[in-house]
């Protein structure tokens, strides 16, 4: 416990903010239709509905949280007293090796195609390189 809260004490929390507020246009660019939206719509087959205000807030809200929580763990696992090319480094690695590697067998066991898996994994990788190198570089 104690390293818990020693951990927790050390974290910049306003650079964790900032990093989980850029998840939403980074996350908006990445699934415009010009660059990944058309192949991830025909891939996800989302049942989302858009007009449900309030399903789109609640989904909104579990986004910001659960990326929030993340970037939380890249905050420690980046840690004080580091650069940006390190905080870019630990972000690509943990994305590249466990989010993207877990994506990618969640994926295949439901059957989702294997360009869905290089989107939603491409995404987080690019996330976190960008998450780490800011929280390296605050």
């Amino acid at each position: 416990m104690n390293w818990l809260v020693s951990h927790l004490s050390n974290i910049n929390w306003l650079a964790v903010g900032v990093v989980t507020i850029v998840s939403f246009p980074l996350g908006a660019l990445w699934h415009n239709k010009k660059l990944f939206g058309k192949a991830w719509a025909e891939d996800a087959k989302s049942s989302i509905d858009t007009s449900n205000k309030a399903a789109v807030i609640r989904l909104f809200s579990l986004t910001a949280l659960f990326h929030f929580v993340a970037v939380i763990g890249l905050a420690i696992a980046v840690g004080n007293n580091t650069t940006a090319l390190t905080g870019m480094i630990t972000g690509f690695f943990i994305s590249a090796a466990w989010i993207s590697t877990s994506i990618g067998v969640t994926y295949m066991f439901v059957g989702r195609p294997f360009r869905l898996i290089l989107i939603d994994a491409g995404f987080y990788i690019v996330y976190f390189s960008i998450a780490g190198s800011i929280l390296g570089a605050w």
